[in-house]
């Protein structure tokens, strides 16, 4: 099982890596590769779109540096006795490695400088497929990865395409699962191969003989890329409703390869699963939540920077969950999403007046009908208890809250009397609403140390008297239009100010940033203060140059979470 779990691990990595085209001049939605994919996949993700592989690595050089000088890699390879194990760290190596010159590494495994690949499954069985410009150089860094691990390939036809499989499962088990590569057309796939499964799959996934109903034959990739807003460059997904149909109905291809395998273990665990009730209601479920999907909103690599932004969707078909999501959207301060103006800042929008009633809302959506399948039923039961009408009791005193935020714009650290303590701080942390000074005002009962503050004069109060002093910071509290904002140091001060003409518009439900190099450098400076080692892993990440922003919202296809970065060399 172990062994069969690295394999799975291999070929998802696989899918992870960049693929060499050789193909540039076709579409991005009729690439052949497609013709031996088939639409009832449960999970696919491909490069459709020719990738920068070359530039990308020399823009992330700087970033991945850490990876190839640590020590703690040579050690990891040394204490390894499995050979598999060992073969697929002897791979890895020799790519953090050929990080220091991508060309070389490029080079050695047979990539060119732009690449392009899938990974998907026919039914429960994982394949990748990516695309070689010298598949001699890449079999050559497969024997070199034999010989250094000593797990040595056995040659299988199948369908006249010859492929190198190497041994899973143990040598004396009834069953055998074997990996598998092979090369055809300038295409590399790697997938499993076991003795319980229909030989044609061998030949779908090694590119030999096409599927009967492929991907290539409908729209579903383009309808995706159009209603998410999608680049055509990449595109992956989950497929909940195959997912939900293999297991109620059976009558997909993964449904009936699980049928096959429970039929010879002779035990069938969602039996419960496939009553006339279960069926119609777990496909309606399926159907209000067809497929998570993602793909990339803008791309831009070269030698000397590589910016991505990235988005994924929970789509769903059911009006009132994205109602009472859209309902409960808050103010995400405008500081938030600039990663460069701050090393890292983080913002929940939420209309605290909305919570209770929206996901009582939802709540109640839940909840009804009564459902008949069992298992549903029994979940329905259990929920009752989690009744979020009393939440209205817990928000009322926050009501017209819409979000908060915090910041950190710059800092700096210094060893005092043998303790580290802050030496700089510019930071920010602000609470949006219709009347903060109410609000502020109604929380004094229950903290008499703010009872001599006054917000309404408009004058900033000194906090001083309420922070240690140990800590080294001083703060200041004030309102600045509808923000209640507590800073420090100058930036704090200025970032305080730009909140002035900010109105809260709901704009989403949660947003972060961050700069890695900026926050990184002061604590390994701190570490060198103290006369430390730093650890040679560590002391790369010094000079780390890469944004990266991320955020939640909801939109008419369901929750939205986006991902974005930016990185130089």
């Amino acid at each position: 099982m172990k062994k069969l779990a690295l394999a799975v691990a291999i070929i998802a990595a696989g899918a992870g890596a960049y693929w060499y085209s050789q193909q540039q001049g076709q579409g991005a939605l009729t690439n052949p590769a497609l013709d031996y994919i088939p639409a009832d996949t449960p999970i696919f993700s491909g490069q459709l779109k020719p990738f920068p592989i070359k530039d990308y690595l020399i823009a992330t050089a700087g970033n991945s540096a850490h990876l190839a000088q640590s020590p703690l890699l040579q050690e990891e390879m040394d204490e390894i006795t499995e050979p598999s194990v060992h073969f697929g760290m002897y791979l890895y190596k020799a790519y953090v490695e050929g990080l220091k010159d991508p060309a070389a590494m490029l080079k050695r495994f047979g990539l060119g400088e732009q690449s392009r690949g899938f990974f998907y499954t026919l039914g429960a069985l994982p394949v990748a497929r990516m695309e070689v410009a010298d598949t001699a150089a890449f079999w050559k860094l497969m024997d070199e990865a034999e010989q250094a691990s000593g797990w040595q390939h056995t040659q299988g036809t199948v369908a006249g395409q010859s492929y190198r499989s190497y041994l899973l499962s143990d040598a004396n088990d009834e069953e055998k699962v074997e990996l598998v590569i092979a090369d055809r057309e300038g295409m590399v796939s790697v997938t499993l191969n076991t003795s319980f499964q229909d030989p044609t799959l061998l030949e779908h996934a090694l590119g030999v003989t096409k599927v009967t109903n492929p991907l290539s034959g409908t729209t579903l990739l383009a309808d995706i890329i159009k209603t998410h807003g999608f680049m055509d460059d990449s595109v992956s997904y989950i497929n909940h409703q195959e997912l939900v149909r293999a297991v109620v109905s059976g009558d997909n291809q993964l449904g009936k390869q699980l049928m096959n395998l429970f039929a010879k273990t002779g035990e069938d665990p969602f039996l419960e699963l496939r009553t006339p009730e279960c069926q119609t209601e777990l496909n309606a479920i399926a159907a209000n939540w067809p497929r998570t999907v993602a793909g990339m909103t803008s791309m831009k690599v070269d030698s000397k920077q590589a910016s991505m932004d990235m988005k994924m969707v929970l789509e769903t078909r059911n009006e009132v969950v994205i109602k009472a999501l859209d309902k409960m959207r808050g103010y995400i301060a405008g500081y938030v999403q600039k990663p460069g103006d701050s090393v890292m800042a983080m913002g929940l929008g939420l209309d605290v007046g909305q919570l209770a009633p929206s996901l009582n809302k939802v709540w109640s959506d839940f909840m009804s009908p009564r459902l008949q399948c069992q298992p549903l039923a029994e979940l329905q039961t259990e929920m009752e208890a989690a009744n979020p009408a009393m939440l209205g009791m817990a928000t009322a005193m926050a009501d017209g809250v819409k979000g908060i935020g915090a910041a950190v714009l710059d800092y700096d650290l210094q060893i005092t009397d043998d303790a580290p303590s802050v030496k700089k701080l510019d930071a920010l942390v602000s609470l949006s609403a219709e009347d903060p000074a109410f609000l502020f005002d109604m929380v004094k009962p229950f903290a008499p140390m703010l009872g001599q503050i006054d917000l309404k004069s408009g004058d900033d109060v000194d906090l001083s008297d309420f922070i240690p002093a140990e800590f080294g910071v001083t703060a200041k509290l004030g309102l600045r239009g509808q923000h209640l904002v507590v800073y420090s140091g100058e930036g704090g001060k200025r970032m305080a100010e730009s909140l002035k003409g900010e109105t809260l518009a709901a704009n989403g439900l949660f947003g972060m940033s961050a700069d890695y190099g900026r926050l990184l450098a002061p604590l390994m400076t701190l570490m060198e203060a103290s006369g430390e080692e730093i650890p040679e892993e560590l002391e790369a990440l010094k000079d780390y140059k890469m944004q990266v922003q991320m955020g939640m919202d909801i939109n008419e296809q369901g929750p939205v979470f986006n991902t974005g970065f930016v990185t130089k060399p």
